[in-house]
């Protein structure tokens, strides 16, 4: 029978997190994986099946991290909308001190095309994303700071798909007023009226 492990599992799959965050699947090799967490193979293997075993249970982990960032960003603020804001002010920070990007975003690019598993995941994590802003829109609706008329469901699909790709833009390493630039007119556009957003 396989020994149980003497490690911490949980340090250890952030630390997987941490790694193929940084680096991507495919450039993560299984030596990488030996030396980064400070396993040997055979532990690495008894404990999370390989490496790809091992990579999903890193994107689960970020996936349920960011979950969570992002329900707490919206429900935490004062209205509905300043949570919108403070949600895109502060994803527009931190992807810009890193080109990492997001995890889940990386893993849909890279690996969802070929990997069901991934695929799964991501279209989860997407879906859940487009539920958090509706609500969000949905409320800023009722306090008056965004026209009832406007499709919230549709909007909140906009955020999600916004909020995305602040991550792949910032990977590229623009200058952060482009970063900015694209934070203040997705939230000038969340706030126009139905007249104003007509030709």
């Amino acid at each position: 029978m396989p020994r149980s492990p003497t490690f911490d599992r949980d340090a250890k799959v952030e630390q997987a997190m941490q790694l193929f965050w940084e680096k991507g699947y495919e450039s993560t090799s299984v030596q990488d994986l030996v030396d980064h967490l400070g396993l040997n193979r055979s532990s690495l293997y008894n404990a999370f099946g390989g490496k790809h075993e091992l990579y999903l249970e890193a994107l689960d982990r970020y996936r349920q991290q960011d979950i969570e960032w992002l329900r707490g960003q919206l429900r935490e603020a004062p209205t509905a909308l300043k949570g919108i804001r403070q949600t895109f002010v502060t994803v527009a920070e931190r992807a810009t001190e890193s080109c990492c990007g997001c995890f889940t975003t990386n893993a849909a690019v890279e690996c969802a095309p070929r990997d069901a598993s991934t695929q799964k995941r991501a279209r989860e994590s997407f879906e859940k994303m487009r539920s958090l802003f509706r609500t969000a829109v949905e409320q800023a609706q009722e306090e008056g700071a965004v026209d009832p008329s406007r499709d919230a469901k549709a909007l909140g699909c906009h955020l999600t798909n916004v909020y995305n790709g602040i991550h792949l833009t910032a990977k590229t390493n623009p200058p952060d007023a482009v970063v900015q630039d694209i934070v203040e007119e997705t939230l000038r556009g969340l706030t126009c009226s139905a007249r104003d957003a007509s030709p």
